[in-house]
């Protein structure tokens, strides 16, 4: 039987995502600003789709030349 795929929708917060990427807050919401990263605001405060963020990590790394 197939499993049934996972509908719960899961948000990162600006400090979430910064983490992640090992970057701050304030250059996170710059990236943001100039439509770098996928995201959207909930009652002002941005908030960033799980799904997409690593869809887009992922393209940044097929796109981004490799060191060496």
């Amino acid at each position: 039987m197939m499993k049934k795929p996972d509908s719960t929708i899961s948000l990162l917060t600006l400090a979430e995502a910064a983490s992640i990427l090992k970057i701050s807050k304030r250059t996170l919401h710059r990236m943001i600003q100039h439509r770098q990263i996928p995201a959207f605001k909930v009652g002002g405060q941005w908030r960033i789709l799980e799904s997409r963020f690593q869809e887009w990590v992922e393209e940044e790394e097929q796109t981004t030349p490799k060191a060496g």
